[in-house]
């Protein structure tokens, strides 16, 4: 067996990937621990950094080892942020007393939605305490990387007093992989330009740093083991001092093999290495084969080192002859050029085969522009990293300001965000690939193994088409979106509103808003729309201004406005001057500075797609003070099912509603769903109205625990008796209802 390391390495992978498919379930996290109680514990300061805190505010953070914890062989974390009242910083290695609040993280309660539960877990972080107060310390500190931390901090105050705010924050991410002082428009920017992974210390890090010092000394003419023993502690502590991601401590253990295959004459193999750091790892924590920083870092190395020499091998001979991966000093500057451009191509296509399930398990979309993005950026890289360095050791030492290097790191870092902002513009600048089966990536990896094995052991170049063909064949059926003929989802925004229709050929949302979660739009909504592979919107329903119904709008709007999600029409309801609200018109404006056309609907109007939508309120022009009273009411016909979205329709809109239903009983009674107005108040949805609809399914949007006791036990008691189904977005999550043939189909997604 040629790689002997790599096959053990697959075996072991496939045997914690299925220990963690069938025993990764909820009896692995702690539920010892409620939200909001107060507790005291006593450990080992083993890092500290400064974070953004849940108020936006950034906090000092230390992480603990709890004591009873201290002798086990993977240790699990307690993330403190720390009171700024009368905070005494203790130094690493420590032990402390705190006492504080508990936060626990939460599982995602919708498609897409981050699982913090689970990615905390990866990082061995058990839970958060917040307004945290230490009431003692005792014992001593650990020298070493007490001095790494105040060594940072210092080198980041230095990036500071040289480099503007924002500058700095760059640097600090970059150099330090400190990402706690960047806004988050500039990390939008550069993760929707698909080049976040500059922020994250890695393999490009340690390979300008760790093999910039070992050719260094080596000019300098020391004896190879020190020459190669001196960057790897020098890498060793650099990665100590930014967190050791699990990007970093792989790049650093295989920057050390490749020194020591140096060292004691042997040949360095790039993937053999790879297998060997995936096992350390894996052994220290299974969890990070969930961990998506972790799955990038080794995909891209795989497609760097395994993938792309079977795509080389598909070039013509005379291409393939002179494609050079290294300097070639006998070649013209346009051949250099010519020569990097097409293996940074090459690359890219590479990783991206590599990485494409990846992208569709945590991200669903992939920056198509990153690919040639990253030829400008890429080879400035080094200059920035050099130039960074120069400032912090000079202004450490010399304790000055160095104009002329912040002038230069200024321009390379103006040209970065140039980029990403021309980027964003382009025309088409994602690809929306949704989330893919289990089996779709299964197929896809073994159709993978089969196309580089086929091309690898080919001799004869007239074969190389059955394994693109294979290829081929296996990625079409991973990006295969298999469209719903009519798929409903009301999702969990707490307590709001926000329901996404799919057909065919057409997305609609009616409204998006909550007003007890923060950022509805962003961090649920957008999240939904991109595991759904949805990147435009054909319409967007507004039933009424109230906020939470419309809040995530805007943020989507945003996003919009950034390159994100398309809204290709607003359909507002058709009301009076005299009753349009303040938010009203601010959607309306929002629409025009987007040039997104505005419609308006009210009774009778009638929409024909795949689906038939009718509106059944308001009247044209309905004046009202109340917004619930002329909530947008649509009706949707799809073959034999039927639906009734009735916004937070009640009091004269919900008596004009009833009337419309005596007026169509034909149509409207025994409806297959009703949504259920205004999150199950009792002052909507009456006993007479329920009688005509009849309805087999009931939907209800309400928060968990919500101010406002929904859904009411008068609205609940109205059900009783019926045949009528009740699901809840505070019980059930995410709803999802599809409809195939004439089978109707109801998922809860917890």
């Amino acid at each position: 067996m040629k790689r002997p390391l790599c096959f053990l390495s697959l075996v072991i992978t496939a045997i914690v990937y299925l220990y963690l498919e069938f025993f990764l379930s909820d009896h692995l996290f702690d539920h010892s621990k409620e939200d909001g109680n107060k507790i005291q514990i006593v450990g080992m300061v083993d890092r500290k950094e400064y974070r953004v805190d849940y108020l936006g505010e950034l906090s000092p953070v230390l992480y603990i080892i709890p004591q009873e914890r201290k002798i086990s062989l993977c240790n699990k974390y307690i993330q403190c942020y720390m009171s700024k009242e009368d905070y005494k910083e203790p130094k690493v290695g420590e032990y402390v007393m705190v006492s504080g609040l508990v936060k626990s993280f939460s599982a995602g309660r919708n498609p897409g939605e981050f699982d913090s539960r689970l990615y905390y877990s990866t990082l061995k972080i058990e839970y958060r305490i917040k307004d945290a107060r230490i009431i003692k310390r005792a014992g001593n500190e650990n020298k070493v990387y007490e001095t790494l931390y105040q060594i940072k901090y210092s080198l980041e105050k230095v990036l500071d007093e040289n480099l503007d705010s924002k500058d700095s924050s760059v640097m600090k991410a970059i150099l330090l992989g400190d990402k706690a002082f960047m806004d988050e428009n500039t990390k939008r920017l550069y993760k929707d330009a698909g080049i976040i992974h500059i922020l994250a210390v890695s393999g490009l890090h340690i390979s300008i740093l760790g093999m910039g010092l070992y050719r260094l000394l080596k000019r300098l003419r020391l004896p190879m083991i020190p020459r190669a023993l001196m960057p790897v502690i020098l890498m060793y502590f650099y990665g100590q001092m930014c967190g050791m991601s699990s990007s970093a401590a792989r790049a650093i253990v295989m920057f050390a093999l490749s020194l020591l295959a140096k060292v004691i004459g042997r040949t360095y193999d790039l993937l053999s290495a790879l297998s060997l750091v995936e096992l350390l790892l894996l052994i220290e924590q299974p969890l990070y084969l969930c961990n998506s920083g972790f799955l990038f870092s080794f995909g891209a190395i795989v497609g760097i080192g395994y993938i792309m020499p079977a795509v080389i091998k598909l070039l013509p001979k005379e291409k393939c002859s002179r494609l050079k991966f290294a300097d070639d000093k006998k070649e013209g500057l346009f051949k250099k050029t010519q020569n990097y451009v097409k293996s940074s191509l090459i690359a890219g296509l590479s990783i991206f085969l590599a990485t494409v399930p990846v992208y569709m398990c945590f991200y669903y979309v992939y920056p198509i522009q990153s690919v040639f993005l990253n030829l400008f950026i890429l080879p400035l890289m080094a200059p920035l990293m050099i130039l960074g360095i120069i400032l912090m050791v000079l202004g450490l030492v010399l304790n000055t300001r160095i104009a002329i290097v912040s002038a230069m790191i200024h321009l390379i870092l103006k040209w970065y965000e140039a980029l990403s902002v021309l980027s964003a513009r382009l025309p088409v600048g994602k690809l929306y690939l949704g989330h893919a089966s289990k089996l779709q990536i299964l197929i896809y990896v073994l159709g993978l193994l089969a196309f580089v094995t086929m091309i690898e052991r080919t001799r004869n170049r007239e074969n190389y088409k059955w394994g693109v063909l294979i290829l081929g064949v296996s990625l079409t059926f991973l990006l295969l979106d298999p469209k719903p003929e009519l798929q409903i989802s009301m999702l969990d925004v707490g307590q709001g509103d926000g329901i996404v229709i799919r057909t065919r050929r057409e997305n609609y949302l009616i409204d998006g808003g909550s007003t007890d979660k923060k950022d509805i739009g962003k961090y649920t909504i957008i999240p939904y729309l991109y595991y759904e592979g949805i990147g435009t919107l054909d319409a967007v329903f507004i039933t009424h201004e109230d906020e939470d119904h419309i809040s995530g709008v805007f943020e989507i709007m945003d996003d919009m406005e950034n390159g994100g999600i398309r809204i290709k029409n607003l359909v507002m309801p058709d009301i009076s001057e005299a009753s349009k609200g303040e938010n009203y018109k601010r959607l309306i404006d929002r629409a025009k500075d987007l040039n997104i056309p505005v419609s308006y609907i009210s009774c009778k109007d009638r929409i024909n797609s795949a689906v038939e939508i009718r509106c059944l309120n308001p009247v044209s022009k309905m004046n009202v003070e109340g917004a619930n009273a002329y909530s947008s009411v649509l009706y949707l016909k799809y073959k034999d099912f039927s639906a009734l979205f009735t916004g937070d329709v009640e009091g004269e809109g919900e008596r004009h509603l009833l009337d419309d239903i005596k007026g169509n009983q034909e149509m409207l009674q025994k409806i297959t769903l009703l949504k259920v107005a205004h999150h199950g108040s009792k002052n909507s949805t009456s006993k007479e109205m329920l009688d005509y609809l009849n309805p087999r399914i009931a939907l209800i949007s309400c928060g968990i625990d919500n101010r406002y006791g929904h859904p009411h036990k008068e609205l609940l008691e109205r059900f009783d008796g019926g045949s009528t189904r009740i699901y809840r977005t505070d019980r059930s999550g995410a709803i999802t209802v599809t409809v195939s043939g004439q089978k109707v189909m109801i998922r809860e997604f917890l």
